[in-house]
């Protein structure tokens, strides 16, 4: 009985990994390149750039004095609300003519998309696969506005007055196809519940006297 039990834990234990170990990664990065690879901001003050701070909802700042990003992503459409500083400072115009944004997952996928100030529009969005996760880049915009929200590396007013607004989304897509080592995975589990089912029918009836 002892083994039965062992070998059902076991083999459910098998099913339950295999079935959830290929959940959306949570999002870890986020940065905003110029066009001329020379004006960044990134999600942590420890790159030495200026920092871009993200939102979801509007108001929630998570990284408010430049920490680094451990967002849960969620199944479908992710949309963030974001501010920088304004660069270069005393200038009322943007920097670039253009603006790449990357956001970096913790399995190690990355995407991307181009933000074009004149068109107001994205190019370029890009989309990746790692285990059964699809992630897709699919918004984003970055405009120099009147406000002053943010600094350089704090979520507070000060800095330049015409700081950086805009948003940027992407999805997370689930594939109903498993990979082959959680079919592996899947496999082994089911066959190690028949052995444990097959073990509690053969085992032999215990005789006691008293």
């Amino acid at each position: 009985m002892n083994k039965t039990i062992l070998f059902t834990a076991v083999a459910t234990a098998l099913v339950f990994f295999s079935t959830g170990a290929n959940a959306a990664a949570n999002l870890i990065s986020a940065a905003v390149t110029g066009s001329n690879g020379a004006t960044i901001w990134n999600t942590t003050s420890a790159t030495r750039s200026n920092t871009v701070f993200v939102q979801q909802p509007i108001g929630n700042v998570m990284n408010p004095e430049g920490q680094a990003l451990n967002d849960p992503t969620e199944a479908g459409l992710n949309s963030f609300s974001i501010n920088g500083d304004g660069w270069p400072m005393g200038i009322k115009g943007a920097s670039d003519p253009a603006y790449k944004m990357t956001l970096t997952f913790a399995d190690g996928a990355q995407i991307s998309g181009i933000y074009n100030v004149l068109f107001d529009d994205v190019l370029d969005a890009t989309s990746a696969t790692v285990g059964t996760t699809t992630y897709s880049f699919t918004g984003f915009s970055w405009d120099r506005s009147r406000a002053d929200n943010v600094s350089g590396t704090i979520a507070r007013p000060g800095g330049d007055g015409r700081d950086y607004a805009g948003q940027f989304s992407f999805t997370a897509v689930e594939s109903a196809v498993p990979e082959p080592t959680t079919w592996v995975m899947m496999l082994a589990g089911f066959g190690m519940i028949g052995l444990g089912l097959r073990l509690r029918r053969t085992a032999a009836p215990r005789v006691v006297y008293a």
